[in-house]
């Protein structure tokens, strides 16, 4: 009779677990909450704006042209309650976040705990009231404050709005410094989206990146997180991972990486696709676990990219 039970118990929790959670790609794992010291650091491509957003539908338009359309299954106004469920439940501490647009920004607003950091990749074509994407920093103001902040753009002329090496659009970096005031450490957080087209100006783009962290972090512990739209065999990622200050948070986690090998969600498939998104952290910061999230709930994806999580300690 009590093994008649326990098995009905679980029953129920199998049902309501499938009801509830719709289609995960990827069993859940385990809550990220600190347990002590750690902060919980995520990189997060939330994708732009984008009214009918969802899964890629090829149709004709009325000449016989293939054209492409999206089924309105993935908008923001459906994403973006499960984003708050998610950093509330993973008790985010500090997020880098890309692509969002300024009505996006203002929907995170109500997340009451949270600050926001940065300033658009193009500054003159916000003011002038135009679509363009930010890569802001969550943070936690009750674990974290802002001590100081700036931006710097990938190009030959990082201090000023602009485009370099060939881009098409600016593309900058949003960086800040924190005091962990329940350890009473400073950090540096680094937060970019390198241009999607072009290796050359990837490549070009790591390069900076690793020349400003060395000239910014005063040689403080720092997270550098980001869309880099680059693979790991990529002369980017090459770039930054031999700097010799720069180390890629997955490679060094102390407990196995969990999640799928690919982190672009392009086209909310879930299929297997590139390793786009990173974090690289400095010698001083420990990685005690490492996650790429790749779910839906109730056939809605976060985003087309996977969030990454990890749970650091600064020595």
């Amino acid at each position: 009779m009590e093994r008649l039970g326990i098995l009905l118990v679980e029953i129920f929790v199998f049902t309501f677990a499938t009801i509830a959670g719709g289609c995960a790609y990827f069993e859940r794992g385990e809550n990220f909450g600190e347990t002590g010291s750690e902060l919980v650091v995520c990189q997060f491509n939330m994708r732009y704006y984008k009214k009918d957003d969802g899964h890629i539908l090829k149709t004709k338009d009325s000449y016989g042209k293939t054209i492409e359309k999206t089924d309105g299954t993935q908008t923001w106004e459906k994403r973006s309650p499960l984003i708050k469920k998610f950093f509330a439940y993973h008790d985010i501490d500090i997020c880098g976040s890309q692509e969002l647009y300024k009505n996006q920004i203002d929907s995170m607003r109500d997340m009451p705990d949270y600050g926001i950091s940065g300033i658009p990749s193009i500054p003159s074509r916000e003011a002038a009231g135009l679509p363009n994407h930010n890569n802001v920093i969550f943070y936690k103001k009750s674990r974290l404050q802002l001590l100081d902040s700036g931006t710097f753009w990938f190009s030959e002329t990082p201090e000023s709005e602009s485009k370099g090496w060939g881009a098409a659009y600016p593309r900058n970096c949003n960086w800040g410094k924190f005091l962990d005031k329940k350890t009473g450490k400073f950090f540096y957080y680094f937060n970019m989206h390198f241009h999607h087209i072009g290796e050359s100006v990837q490549w070009e783009s790591a390069k900076l990146l690793v020349k400003k962290i060395e000239e910014i972090s005063e040689g403080l512990p720092f997270f550098a997180s980001g869309d880099l739209n680059s693979d790991p065999y990529s002369r980017a990622i090459k770039e930054i991972k031999s700097s010799g200050f720069m180390f890629d948070a997955k490679e060094i986690s102390k407990k196995p990486p969990y999640g799928p090998d690919f982190t672009d969600n392009y086209g909310y498939t879930g299929k297997k696709s590139k390793w786009i998104d990173w974090i690289f952290v400095s010698k001083s910061v420990e990685i005690e676990k490492f996650a790429v999230f790749a779910e839906n709930i109730g056939e809605v994806w976060l985003s087309d990219h996977f969030p990454l999580l990890v749970s650091a300690k600064i020595k």
